[in-house]
């Protein structure tokens, strides 16, 4: 009887514990951990080709642009040019009837913003790239006023030169950007960076 009781207990497990045969199984029945490193791996592969397609079209572009020469001057740049002549024209305006405590710092400004206008518009006449790049950055300037002085009117009859001023500045903004580009093909062929017969790329 004794035997028998002895034989019972070692054949006795503790509830909730599972023999080294079923530990064996339980650890080959759950799946492999998904290959994180392979998948960012693609992800920043997929990004590399979108980026080397944005690429290949930057260059298609840039070889289908013909350079600008001193002699030509497209339309656009004929408007930027009287276009910055009738800001500049405005600021002498504001300058001439200023009043009040701050007459004295708004003409100041007014006069260095004026020169910096003639220098963009001349400079830009001559197609030259650093004085696009100032006109682009006051047709932007240009933009940003116009919309700030649109909330801010208190005239209703200066509701369409409000309106007129962000919105042509804004359409000679982005055509000129073509220009711009045409404009530093032309000076990098120029200086000899690039060859004649061969695109900027």
């Amino acid at each position: 009887m004794a035997e028998g009781k002895r034989k019972r207990k070692r054949g006795t497990r503790p509830a909730g514990t599972a023999g080294p045969g079923a530990a064996t199984a339980t650890v080959a029945a759950e799946p492999p951990a998904p290959p994180a490193a392979d998948e960012a791996g693609g992800g920043r592969g997929a990004m590399t080709r979108g980026y080397a397609k944005a690429e290949q079209k930057n260059v298609a572009a840039r070889e289908a642009l013909e350079p600008l020469h001193g002699d030509e001057r497209p339309g656009v740049v004929v408007a930027a040019v009287v276009w910055l002549a009738l800001i500049a024209a405005g600021m002498v305006y504001t300058a001439i009837t200023a009043e009040g405590d701050n007459a004295g710092s708004t003409r100041l400004g007014n006069v260095a913003m004026i020169v910096l206008i003639v220098v963009a518009a001349v400079g830009t006449w001559r197609l030259k790239y650093w004085a696009i790049l100032g006109t682009q950055t006051i047709l932007a300037l240009s933009i940003v006023i116009g919309f700030v002085a649109l909330v801010t009117l208190t005239k209703a009859w200066l509701v369409p030169l409000a309106v007129a001023q962000p919105l042509i500045s804004a359409v000679l903004f982005f055509r000129m950007v073509k220009v711009m580009a045409r404009v530093q093909k032309a000076e990098l062929i120029r200086r000899g960076e690039v060859p004649a017969d061969r695109p900027s790329a």
